[in-house]
């Protein structure tokens, strides 16, 4: 499996990214390569090696996380990708995700990073609504997901809620965030711009 999937990631990276080559790819062959990536058990593969699979792959990306006949870890790979995909359909599925009744707080995790990532201050008010969410794991990833938003609002938002929050991983993880706020006010405005 491992040699496979090697082999799947160097061709990856070997394929050009134009246009007029990925339009040839069919949707299946295109599924296939996702699939594989989605099921091997631990790539490390970010937005321009899964948009080389072809432009079908935000779109199937979204049928993966909505299928409950994919397996839960697919399921919640597939929303965790979608943050390289910053589209208004995957921004519905992952808050329809998010806010769905009986919500798993494994999705509710994986969508809280996945949306701050993808849409960045957009996502402000919804973190800051989980970061009062009744379950610590559920807090925990609110507060990392807000140390992935660039917005010196950000700031605020943390350090009133280490405040009140009585939890230790949740306290570590909004100290973690300030870390990591403080860092990226602290590197130069070129560099801050170049990671945008």
């Amino acid at each position: 499996m491992m040699s496979k999937l090697f082999l799947l990631l160097t061709l990856l990276c070997a394929l050009p990214a134009h246009a007029a080559d990925e339009a040839t790819k069919p949707r299946h062959v295109q599924a296939g390569a996702l699939m594989t990536l989605l099921k091997a058990p631990h790539p490390q593969i970010q937005g321009p090696a899964l948009a080389r699979i072809g432009p079908d792959v935000p779109a199937l990306l979204v049928e993966y996380a909505t299928s409950i006949e994919q397996p839960v870890g697919v399921r919640l790979r597939a929303l965790s990708w979608l943050q390289w995909f910053p589209e208004s359909q995957s921004k519905a599925v992952m808050l329809e995700q998010l806010r769905a009744r009986n919500v798993d707080v494994r999705t509710i995790r994986v969508c809280l990073r996945a949306l701050a990532v993808a849409f960045g201050s957009e996502m402000l008010p919804t973190e800051r609504e989980y970061l009062e969410h009744k379950d610590v794991h559920v807090r925990e990833a609110a507060a990392y997901a807000l140390g992935d938003i660039d917005d010196r609002r950000v700031r605020d938002v943390l350090v009133a809620h280490l405040d009140r929050e009585r939890d230790v991983a949740v306290r570590d993880a909004i100290m973690a965030a300030l870390k990591r706020v403080a860092a990226r006010e602290a590197a130069p405005v070129e560099k801050r711009k170049a990671a945008k």
